[in-house]
Order: structure tokens, then sequence, then C-alpha cells
């Protein structure tokens, strides 16, 4: 079977032709969540490999996860009682990227009453117009950009016609990350688009907090969301790590992209970042020297990785906590440039804080993990309690106890995120 890579994996040929269906309730337009678990998702390829013959694996590892939002494609072989079944049984919402290339908008209208409406958090605009896939296309001959503007405002009209933005929000067509020139072209579709999707993926395999260029997220919004559409909410559609190294290369270590990730989507979501969609739940091949085949939470032989352990472990940690105020009983004693948080709490009200260091815990020349010293760092602690409670989520499930002393306690930290709270 010939593969398929990122880049026009999320396009695809042919047409739908669906039995109609009453729409039911529409998802919420998503603003900005203040619970970390609803700003996580992932990318997803339901119908191709190794997803469909290994889809009962999938759900189960799914379901593990704790993650509830994929990004799957509008395309003719989506089997759609799978979809509902994830839907259904796990309480998955899709965000669904659609394409003139895949279907035309009557069918896509005809897909979402087929597929049931309640079951999709956003519809998003053609994915990387600007790739050599795309142009080369006889329907992009007249020029990629104006064909993906107005299939962007054929499908906001369409989707307008029946529903809201509240009720089933439209995101921007995206370009590839680093190509920022490219939305120049597609500003004509910023006026049909409710959400701007973008592409953070770093460049040279830096750091989730890097400042850099073409890897910060600051870059991206300043050059990607600004150029477009100015302050407007954002999701992240894709983002991730290749586990592909080379010394010199873009690609990271399975130990450091798992401590990466989880703090991608903390640092994310500090940022105001609506939604992550991680790049990708499966390694899409096995080829060791192919870079697009290594992209995923879970290898292609159905074993998970690091990162998906870390971030089913941070998932069920932060299951229903919400963000909360700085004026907290958890407080950092001092600030640096180094550390990173996020103070939540729990549905019973008990304080959490995420933090983290934004060290650097991949040696690019080297291609090799860089061992990153603990620090101690101090936790001021307001109120009565005599011990405080550590999760490391790259380090399992446990808890780790450390002594208040005068309101103090100091926590150990090297490069991965740590979960603190008052212990019982």
């Amino acid at each position: 079977m010939k593969m398929i890579d990122r880049r026009t994996l999320l396009q695809g040929s042919g047409a739908l032709l669906l039995l109609r269906s009453s729409p039911a309730r529409a998802a919420p337009l998503p603003g900005p969540t203040d619970t970390f678990t609803d700003s996580v998702g992932v990318n997803v390829h339901i119908s191709s490999e190794p997803y469909a013959p290994n889809f009962e694996r999938f759900f189960d590892l799914l379901d593990k996860s704790g993650i509830r939002h994929l990004r799957d494609e509008l395309r003719p072989s989506n089997d759609l009682a799978r979809w509902r079944r994830l839907a259904d049984r796990l309480g998955v919402m899709f965000n669904i990227p659609v394409s003139p290339a895949t279907n035309t908008v009557a069918e896509m209208m005809s897909y979402l009453d087929a597929f049931g409406v309640e079951r999709v958090s956003s519809i998003e605009g053609q994915n990387e117009g600007d790739s050599p896939w795309f142009m080369s296309l006889p329907l992009a001959k007249s020029g990629w950009s104006n064909v993906v503007v107005d299939y962007q405002r054929d499908v906001h009209r369409a989707l307008r016609a029946r529903y809201t933005a509240e009720q089933l929000p439209l995101l921007s067509p995206s370009v590839i990350n680093w190509k920022p020139a490219d939305v120049a072209l597609l500003r004509g579709a910023a006026q049909y688009s409710d959400v701007v999707a973008i592409h953070s993926y770093v460049q040279k395999a830096q750091e989730p907090e890097t400042t850099d260029d073409y890897a910060a997220v600051s870059w991206y919004l300043k050059n990607m969301r600004d150029a477009f559409k100015p302050g407007a909410p954002v999701m992240v559609t894709e983002a991730g790590y290749c586990n592909v190294v080379k010394p010199g290369s873009a690609g990271v270590g399975e130990v450091a992209s798992g401590i990466y990730m989880p703090r991608m989507l903390l640092n994310n979501f500090r940022l105001g970042i609506l939604r992550t969609y991680l790049y990708e739940f499966f390694d899409g091949g096995i080829d060791p020297n192919e870079g697009e085949h290594h992209w995923g939470l879970v290898r292609n032989d159905l074993t998970p990785k690091p990162a998906y352990d870390a971030i089913r472990n941070l998932l069920a940690i932060l299951k229903g906590a919400r963000r909360a105020g700085d004026n907290q009983p958890l407080r950092l004693e001092t600030r640096s440039l180094e550390l990173r948080h996020i103070a939540f709490e729990d549905a019973q009200g008990k304080p959490l804080l995420a933090v983290w260091r934004a060290v650097r815990c991949w040696d690019v020349a080297k291609a090799d993990d860089i061992e990153v010293p603990t620090r101690s760092v101090g936790i001021n602690v307001e109120g009565p309690g005599t011990e405080l409670i550590v999760n490391r989520p790259n380090d399992g499930a446990g808890w780790e106890r450390i002594p208040i002393t005068d309101g103090r306690a100091r926590i150990p930290l090297d490069g991965k995120v740590a979960i603190i709270s008052l212990a019982a």
C-alpha cells in the first residue's frame, strides 16, 4: 500500500453520497476555556493505516489516554459507524477539515446530517492549500488561494444558513508552517472564519517555550494569526515532534518528546490557545529514515511512547480541574524566566499547581538527550497543611510527599512537569 504523508493525508478525492437525517443540537463555540482537558486534541486518520485494521486497539488506547477531541478529515471512506461509536461511547468530539478536493459544500452538509452535528465541535477550512499536492490539482490551476477563499466563503454561507458561530464554529484555512507569506493570499477568507487555525511546529527541535522565529507560539500568532485576522481566537490544529533522530535534524528522541509534549500542551493553554491538536495518535509507518512515519504518540506496532503515558497521566490528574487565579494557597516563592506555572482548582475546590522549567532537554547537534540537573524550587503555602503531594506525569501516577515547614516547601524540578497539591 502506498504510504500517504501528513501533508497529503488530510486531502482526499471522490464524492460523498450520504442519507440525510434531522440535525441535532450543535456543540458550543469554543471560547477561552478554563478547563485544561478540553484544550487537548489529537490528529487521527481513522479510515487509514494503521487505524482502520486496528480500530479496537485504537479505541482502547484513546479511551485510556483521556483525549476527547479528534481532528480527522471529511473523506468518502469515513466509517461513520466507527466515528459515532467514538463519540457516543467515549464522549469524543470531532473537528472536521473539509476540502473542495474531497467534497462539495452540499455533500459536506449531507455528511453533517448523516453523522450528527452534535458530535462535531468545529469545521475547518482547507488544510495547507499551499502544499505542492493541492496546488497540483486541476481545480487549483486558476490559483490555489482563490479556490481556498471561495470554498471557505461557500462553506461559511451554508453553515450560517443553519447554525450560528456559537453552534458550529468554522476554523480558517491553514498554510504550511514555514510559509508565512502565504497567509496574505488567504486574507479574503478572514471574514468567513470564526477561529484561526495554525500549525505551530518547531523547526529545529527546540523546546516548546522557545522564542525562536518559525518555532515560538508568539511568532506563529504574529505571522499566522495576526497577519490573517488580528486578535482572533486560535486553535493549533497541528503541532508535535518527529521521532526520527539524526544529528542536526529537527527530530527529537522519544524520551525528550515525552517531556516536551505535556509542556507544549500546558504552555499553549497558558497562552490562551483554545485547543491544541497533537500530530498525531499513531505513527504512520515503520521506515526508520522516513520522518513522516514517526510523529505519533503510539508506535506503528501499537505500543505507547513515553509521550502517550505522560499525557494520559497529566489528563487524569487534571480531569475536571479548572484554571484559577494566582491568588491561591500554593504559589511560587520566586519568579524567573525559566519557570512556568498554571494554577488550577479541582472539582472540590482543592488547589493544584502545574509548574515546569522551560529548559532544553534535547541536544540537536548530538541528537541525544540532555540530562537536566535538578533545581530546588520554593513553594509558599497559605493556611493549614503539613505536606504537599507532587506528581510528575512523566514518571507515572504515583505521588511524592514533601514536608511543609513554616508555610514553605521545596520541590525538586528537572525538565519535567510537576503537579503539586496539598496532602489530605
